[in-house]
């Protein structure tokens, strides 16, 4: 089989967990990395993790010359850096890109993200919820692993949604194909981000974005809840979400309340997130935990979904809880590496 040629755009904390995933999956070949950053600093940061350790390879900085063209050489692979500011101008053409990694968070939009197919790639993953509608002639599709996933044979760009997405998309399809959901409400208790502050200073709009980060614990919102009804259609308009911040470095745990559309009880929701964990249509997306674990204990956990049987509560038959532990960068970068791979399937 033909080594699908990758190009990452963005190399922030996703586009360097993806790289660090993507290097050891056979079927995919990163040919390229576009960003703007100081490349000494980025092999720094690809190198050296806070939140994961080191990696177990090393980074040397590749500069341009004596007919090399600059970029980073890890182990015996070699990366060509690119760092070109106007994304029409991407040389995935010249480079033969089958895939564009779409992780800036700027391109979050088919419009937008369109620009890498007119720049020469086959197709382009993004990998955030996607904002603004439909382009003329170009399908777009939002992509969540074991639920619509078949869709990837068909479009020219997809988006992977959101870790929180990710997180409550397996338990809420499960759930919803067996016992039925009238309507749900989800909670994520979310790791805090890059986007946030260190101390207070001004958030926009978000007020309480504005607050600090690793001292508050900070209510925000989600479109969690809206990605999965692009892939659970019959949950349009009855399922919507909070996020709160809270200061972790990684590690989340999505809560869906929902009304079921029969009784049921505890015993029987666990035993069918059992019999699913068991699927192989949810392998390495979707798992269960019976252990009392906490967040520390999922960092680096590549399952995009831990359902914690332990939390599931059910009162008076059809008032629903179910909670799911997701790494929020790795498990979540876990789905975007099975999303390209089943992208690489249809093009080849």
């Amino acid at each position: 089989m033909k080594k699908v040629r990758v190009a990452i755009n963005g190399f922030g904390r996703i586009g360097r967990a993806f790289y660090k995933l993507a290097r050891t999956r056979p079927e995919l070949e990163v040919v390229a990395v576009n960003d703007l950053g100081d490349p000494e600093n980025m092999a720094y940061l690809l190198k050296y993790d806070t939140a994961y350790g080191k990696a177990d390879f090393d980074v040397a900085v590749v500069p341009p010359g004596n007919g090399e063209e600059p970029g980073f050489r890890v182990g015996v692979e070699k990366v060509v850096l690119i760092q070109e500011k106007d994304a029409s101008k991407l040389p995935w053409a010249k480079y033969d890109i089958d895939v564009v990694v779409e992780s800036t968070g700027f391109y979050t939009s088919y419009e937008k993200s369109k620009v890498h197919l007119d720049a020469g790639a086959k197709r382009v993953v993004i990998t955030a919820p996607v904002k603004g509608a439909d382009v003329p002639g170009i399908t777009g599709v939002t992509v969540l692993m074991g639920i619509n996933d078949e869709k990837l044979a068909t479009c020219r760009i997809s988006s992977n949604a959101s870790c929180t997405t990710n997180a409550a998309s397996p338990l809420i399809h499960i759930l919803n194909e067996t016992i039925g959901i009238e309507k749900a409400v989800l909670n994520t208790t979310h790791a805090y981000t890059g986007t946030q502050k260190i101390v207070d200073g001004p958030g926009g709009k978000d007020f309480r974005g504005g607050r600090a980060g690793a001292a508050n614990m900070i209510p925000g919102s989600t479109g969690a809840a809206i990605a999965v009804t692009e892939a659970v259609p019959s949950l349009a308009g009855k399922f919507d979400g909070i996020a709160v911040r809270v200061p972790v470095i990684a590690g989340s745990i999505a809560d869906i309340t929902f009304i079921a559309k029969r009784n049921t009880s505890v015993e029987e929701v666990n035993q069918i997130l059992r019999d699913a964990a068991k699927d192989p249509r949810w392998e390495g997306i979707f798992t269960i935990t019976d252990e009392p674990i906490v967040s520390s204990d999922i960092v680096g956990t590549l399952y995009g979904a831990i359902a914690d049987l332990e939390l599931t509560r059910v009162v008076d038959g059809n008032l629903v809880k179910v909670m799911s532990w997701y790494d929020n960068e790795m498990g979540y970068t876990n789905t975007l590496v099975k999303h390209v791979v089943k992208v690489a399937e249809s093009i080849q």
